[in-house]
Formats: C-alpha cells, structure tokens, sequence
C-alpha cells in the first residue's frame, strides 16, 4: 500500500529591508527645532538657538529627500517656528529697553523745568520731599585784605535758608549749597574771607525734621551790578533749583 506524499512548500524569501535614507538628518532637524522652540523665549540665549534652528532648516530640507519624510517635515516647521519665536521675543525685549530709556529721560524733565522757570530773590523752592530752599536779596560786602580770591573788585553776600521739611534728618553736606554760581553768564567764584565782611558762615550740618539752618555765602562779582544766578540740587540727579536776580 502506498502512501502519496504532499509536496513540500519553502517560505518566499523576505526582501531585505532598505536603510532609512538621510533618517539622522530628520531626527537632528526635529531635535534642534524642539530645543529651538523651548527656548527662543530665553533673551541671550536664543540667539544661539535661532542659529542651531537655521541649521535644522538646511538639514530638514536636506532630509525630506530620504525615507523619513515626515519627521523631517515636523523638524522643519519646528526649526521655522523657533525662528520666529525669536523674532518675537527679541523685538518685545527692545520694546521694554526703550520704555525703560524713556522713563530715564523723563525724570530727568524737571531738571530742565526748573532751569526754564528760574526763581528771584525772596522766594521759595520746595522739593517733592519736602525740603525747601530761601535765598534772600543780595547786600553788598566788603572784603578783607587778606580774602580770596585775590582782586575782589565787589563783593556781593546771600543769605541762604534750608527748611527740612522731610521725615528724616538732611545733611547739609549732600546739597550743592551755591556752589553753581553765575554772574552775567561767567563763574562767580565764592569769596573766603576770615577778617572782612564777606565772610560766609557755611558749614556741613544735620538739619532735623522740621527745622532749619540759615547760612551765607558771598561771591565776587563785577564792578557793575548785573545777572546773578544759583543753583542748588539736594542730591545727585535731583531737580535743580535755579533763582536768578540783580546783584
């Protein structure tokens, strides 16, 4: 008795896989564009990315030509996203730089106000503080024979009040006490004089609240009488407070 045999049948071989074409370009593109993303926000440090986005661009591009396609795509649109991100973000950061700018021109107006609108003798200027200044009229001085400058041709003397009218006790010594001086648009230098009667009387002091201090202080001048200006400013970058009159 015979028995028929089935045929035996081998498996169709397997097609070997390709390799993934230009597939380490499609993940690098995909990497920087994420890494591009994150962190186009950072100012300084997305000037850095927005260039490793750029070269995910060229790599993208480069990749769409392989097997892996789509991951290139997303690289690509990720890449173009940081870019613009940064964009975005650096021209919000120049924004803020100029409002900050503007706010430092700005406080400095009152400088320029006060120095617009000058004050005259016998009047009185008060600072956002509180602090005031008084300079009365100017009396003619004579100065001694050893006074300084040398060549006094006239002496000229003010009276000067400081009115601390703050919660805390004020240093003479951080006010310009009349330093800035001016006759008929020339430097009036201050007079020292320790045996005539242009002496002046100012010193550093502690002016408490609510108190005052009361000084002199005399210039040399011209023969004829002419414009004389001072200015005092409590602190450094604070509004000035000009007076300008005869002497």
């Amino acid at each position: 008795m015979t028995y028929s045999t089935q045929p035996a049948y081998a498996p169709p071989p397997v097609a070997p896989q390709k390799p993934a074409r230009f597939g380490a370009l499609a993940w690098t593109a995909l990497i920087l564009g994420i890494v591009g993303v994150v962190c186009s926000w950072v100012i300084f440090l997305n000037n850095l990315t927005a260039i490793a986005a750029f070269i995910g661009i060229v790599l993208g591009v480069i990749a769409l030509f392989g097997t892996r396609k789509i991951l290139a795509a997303i690289g690509v649109v990720l890449c173009v996203t940081a870019i613009a991100f940064t964009v975005v973000a650096q021209q919000s950061a120049v924004k803020e730089l100029d409002k900050v700018l503007d706010q430092g021109v700005v406080s400095e107006t009152p400088n320029q106000e006060a120095l617009a609108e000058p004050l005259t003798w016998g009047t009185r200027y008060t600072w956002a503080n509180g602090l005031s200044v008084d300079v009365a009229a100017p009396v003619a001085c004579t100065p001694g024979e050893y006074a300084a400058p040398q060549g006094i041709v006239r002496g000229t003397k003010f009276k000067v009040t400081i009115t601390n009218g703050t919660s805390a006790a004020f240093e003479t010594a951080l006010l310009s006490l009349g330093n800035d001086a001016q006759f008929n648009e020339q430097k009036a230098p201050k007079v020292f004089d320790t045996s005539g009667g242009c002496n002046s009387t100012v010193d550093n002091a502690t002016v408490l609240p609510g108190k005052t201090y009361t000084y002199e202080v005399s210039y040399s001048v011209g023969a004829q009488p002419g414009e004389m200006q001072l200015v005092f400013e409590p602190s450094f970058n604070s509004e000035k407070a000009v007076f300008v009159g005869q002497a």
